[in-house]
């Protein structure tokens, strides 16, 4: 929900009506509505007019189940952005294969077409957040939450930095969402993720029901969002498992199903089976899965077929039917395992994370510096794409002479400042090369971490590594 709330915040100004109408939860009648506008005006909108508009229809249309319908229509867009330029066609067709392969739940897929416009510094501003807060779900789906976390946050701080009117707000309730989620998915989530980052949530979820209220308040002219945060609000609820509190759950469901939203309710029915199962309420997980585990053929096929052969194996085991159990429960491992390996290789490396990363894992390196001169290796470390790094450039940030900052890193770490920066930086080259992300050139590659001259390039990487950055290339191609 909250990813067709941020489309709706980008295309509001071309389409103000529809986006309202969307943002109501009113789906069916924007979909009529701006399909029959989507035709009409083929010959009198613009490119970007029309582009917007059939954005908007496509990503309702998944909202509401018609796959088909959403995939022609983005063909049809494809053809409009042709008209526009090619990062256009790049950055629109990406979020728009994006939105369908995360509705289909083909995470993988979905992440790497979210970070091709999420990594490229070039792509407006209010479509980069889109990607960012994407490709954020896809990592927090694949059991990456340190990395979806810091995925999320990059979003905030680019709406912040370029004043994206009310995508922040949107924004900080999907990391509310996201939080939710750890909460009512944790136990699912560790056993699923052996190996991973499935982080224990926090033990009390009051304080994140309080912040869920909050921004339920915030967000008033946002019924789509608000029903979707006061969801969330109501699995995280004690009484969850009570009468009552599958009342409030079924007012939820009842009002997703009135207003035909049916790949929300699927989702929905979900996440509410797998908190009742928790609950140790398998009679109830039952009747809130419904039509979704009548067929188990069917159930196998499911998009959400993993969390649904979950909640069964549990719900026989809390019926004592322990054959039907185990048998669901290896069959779930067996997906989950293959899953994982699955989505491990197409998660993309986006480079924001990269920096962040290497931040962080220079931290022991960090430490041995006087306070002050801390600054200055993280400057460093959070700047190794800017070609224009410089020493001065350095000192200047923490406001001392360059000799003093010279004396500090050779004294404390044995290597000058200049030493670090190209150091670090042949790291990151390495890095991409033996992902296999030198496909488009040795060069370009160094090019994103500060690096255009192809001789020095060479020189410091063989007087690194021993080899040649071609050479690292290569065996990456083979292994693959």
């Amino acid at each position: 929900m909250l990813m067709l709330a941020l489309t709706c915040r980008r295309v509001n100004e071309m389409e103000p009506g529809l986006a309202a109408a969307v943002l109501k939860g009113q789906l069916a009648d924007a979909v009529r509505l701006g399909s029959e506008r989507f035709e009409r005006t083929a010959t009198t909108a613009t490119a970007s007019q029309r582009a917007a508009l059939g954005q908007l229809v496509g990503r309702a249309l998944l909202a509401l189940g018609r796959e088909e319908e959403a995939e022609e229509l983005f063909q049809r867009l494809h053809k409009i952005y042709e008209t526009c330029s090619r990062s256009t066609v790049r950055w629109q067709s990406s979020l728009d294969q994006a939105a369908l392969f995360l509705h289909l739940n083909r995470i993988g897929r979905a992440a790497e077409a979210f970070n091709v416009v999420a990594d490229d510094d070039s792509a407006p501003a209010v479509l980069r957040a889109e990607a960012l807060a994407g490709l954020s779900i896809a990592l927090h789906r694949s059991s990456e939450h340190r990395r979806s976390m810091h995925t999320l946050n990059e979003a905030r701080r680019l709406a912040q930095q370029e004043r994206l009117e009310g995508t922040g707000e949107l924004l900080d309730a999907l990391g509310l969402e996201l939080t939710g989620q750890c909460f009512f998915q944790a136990e699912e989530l560790r056993e699923q993720a052996h190996g991973c980052e499935a982080a224990a949530p926090p033990v009390d979820p009051a304080p994140l029901r309080r912040q869920l209220a909050a921004a339920i308040a915030r967000l008033g002219s946002a019924e789509l969002v608000q029903r979707r945060l006061r969801y969330v609000e109501a699995l995280l609820c004690d009484a969850v498992g009570s009468a009552a509190g599958r009342a409030r759950l079924n007012d939820e469901l009842r009002w997703l199903r009135e207003q035909k939203l049916v790949a929300f309710e699927q989702l929905a029915r979900v996440e509410a089976g797998m908190v009742l199962v928790h609950h140790g309420d398998s009679r109830a997980a039952c009747d809130m899965l419904g039509a979704l585990v009548y067929d188990e053929q069917q159930m196998r096929r499911h998009r959400y077929a993993l969390e649904l052969k979950y909640c069964m194996s549990k719900v026989h085991a809390l019926a004592g039917r322990h054959g039907d159990a185990l048998r669901l429960y290896k069959d779930y491992v067996m997906q989950a395992l293959h899953s994982l390996k699955k989505e491990w290789f197409q998660i993309p490396r986006s480079r924001f994370l990269e920096k962040h990363e290497l931040a962080e894992q220079s931290d022991a390196a960090k430490l041995r510096l006087p306070l002050r001169y801390r600054k200055a290796y993280q400057y460093i470390v959070e700047h190794l794409d800017d070609r224009n790094l410089s020493i001065r450039q350095v000192a200047a940030h923490i406001d001392v002479t360059e000799r003093a900052l010279q004396m500090a890193f050779r004294t404390y770490l044995g290597m000058t400042p200049a030493e670090l920066i190209r150091s670090r930086r042949m790291e990151r080259i390495r890095s991409e090369l033996k992902s296999g992300a030198g496909s488009e050139g040795v060069l370009e590659v160094a090019s994103r971490w500060g690096l255009t001259n192809r001789s020095t390039l060479a020189h410091n990487y063989r007087q690194q590594f021993d080899e040649t950055p071609s050479a690292t290339l290569r065996g990456a191609v083979v292994a693959a």
